[in-house]
């Protein structure tokens, strides 16, 4: 519990670092602007001892698409959440296959996820005119939906009384989808006021939710 809470208050304060910077960038700084990745590394190596392996590494690759994000490198940054995705999808889907699952809440929740999927189809990817890219962000928004299936599924494949936790993970993974939305939307569709603030505040708080989800606490809980 020391350590969990010590892992907790340690993210909040590098969240709020990006959000109120104390000082300023020197000529723009790369090394500050890394800022945006060092959420993802406190849960990640804090984690130690409290997370699945696939968790952390999940947190790291998320790291690491912060990072490539920074240094301007689009299909770095996508590439590295993308493989972030996988590792949720590999451990999510563990708890799906041990669970108890019911047909109408599948075919629920698989509508839910296509619904985002599909606007996107629609609206955002047609919008991007580099291929590449285009094949990229398919692929991801593919992954990123299967976040969101297994993390729910999972959740209600889980005893009534031991929901709880699978459910913060569950919100947490549909938080990060709501974020790369916004992301893609005001990269490639059209502006969105304050874009930035709703960006980071509802990916911050995917990782703190998927984190508080799947660390060795909740496991003892449910």
């Amino acid at each position: 519990m020391k350590k969990l809470a010590i892992v907790i208050v340690c993210f909040l304060l590098a969240a709020a670092w990006f959000f109120f910077p104390i000082g300023k960038p020197e000529g723009g700084s790369v090394l500050f602007a890394m800022r945006l990745a060092l959420p993802a590394v406190v849960l990640a190596v804090g984690g130690i001892g409290l997370l699945p392996k696939l968790i952390m590494m999940a947190f790291c690759f998320c790291a690491l698409g912060d990072a490539m994000g920074v240094l301007g490198s689009f299909e770095g940054q996508m590439g590295g959440f993308a493989l972030a995705h996988i590792c949720f999808i590999c451990y999510f889907i563990k708890g799906i296959r041990d669970g108890k699952r019911q047909s109408a809440m599948l075919v629920l929740t698989t509508l839910l996820c296509l619904l985002p999927f599909v606007i996107a189809a629609l609206k955002v990817i047609p919008a991007i005119s580099n291929l590449s890219i285009r094949i990229g962000c398919s692929v991801y928004a593919i992954l990123l939906s299967g976040t969101v299936w297994t993390t729910i599924v999972r959740a209600f494949s889980a005893p009534c009384g031991r929901r709880a936790f699978p459910l913060l993970a569950a919100i947490g993974a549909t938080s990060f989808l709501v974020s790369d939305f916004i992301l893609a939307w005001n990269k490639f569709t059209a502006h969105v006021p304050h874009a930035s603030l709703y960006i980071m505040s509802t990916y911050y708080a995917a990782l703190l939710l998927l984190f508080l989800g799947t660390c060795a606490f909740s496991s003892k809980k449910n």
